[in-house]
């Protein structure tokens, strides 16, 4: 059986020549890069998952990303972009937030600390321990619609919120919302990433 199964090999051997050295280098180079596109394919999956993973991480312990839907925030920020936030424990006064308040996602700025006292005048400014802010930022400045008996003194552990556009927002004016509870605040905006247009940094900023 075995001389009968190498005069087979020796018949297909004969049949197709013996290769030259010209196509035994041409099956090396073959199988060369067969292998260097099978390392770089390894390569290039392990890079997608690394930053896949990095992705998840970010956006799960570290980072944001969220819409605005609303115009609270109007001139700063406008319904339809998309703002990163980065998580924080720690926000102090003038930083744009992202909140949670009753199964809703809000954008709001920090104009008073624990310890501060918030009042608002009839004219609609709003002071924070006697002192008038400046708020180039806020549109529509009036003694507006608000709830919360005033002069407050903010609670610790809290934050009071305004909206920048004042008439269209519901913020800590609204004693349903009051002061935001440090454990309500989901991170810091940082950057407005869409539209092209309008890529900034937003944080502690007033409207270019």
């Amino acid at each position: 059986m075995r001389d009968s199964s190498d005069s087979k090999i020796r018949e297909q051997v004969e049949h197709l020549g013996r290769p030259t050295v010209e196509m035994l280098n041409l099956e090396i180079k073959r199988q060369e890069q067969q292998e260097r596109f099978r390392k770089l394919l390894r390569e290039v999956l392990l890079i997608l998952l690394a930053a896949a993973a990095l992705i998840v991480l970010l956006t799960n312990f570290l980072l944001t990303v969220l819409r605005i839907d609303g115009s609270g925030m109007n001139p700063l920020l406008e319904t339809g972009e998309i703002v990163c936030a980065v998580k924080t424990d720690d926000p102090i006064k003038n930083d744009i937030i992202v909140f949670s308040y009753n199964n809703q996602i809000f954008v709001k700025r920090v104009i008073a600390v624990a310890g501060d006292w918030v009042d608002i005048n009839e004219e609609g400014a709003v002071l924070v321990n006697g002192v008038v802010l400046e708020e180039p930022y806020a549109a529509g400045l009036g003694p507006g619609q608000y709830n919360i008996p005033l002069p407050l003194q903010i609670p610790l552990g809290t934050v009071f919120v305004l909206g920048d556009n004042r008439p269209y927002s519901k913020d800590s004016r609204d004693m349903r919302m009051g002061p935001v509870g440090l454990e309500q605040i989901i991170g810091k905006v940082k950057f407005r990433v869409w539209p092209l247009s309008r890529i900034a940094s937003v944080a502690n900023t007033t409207p270019q």
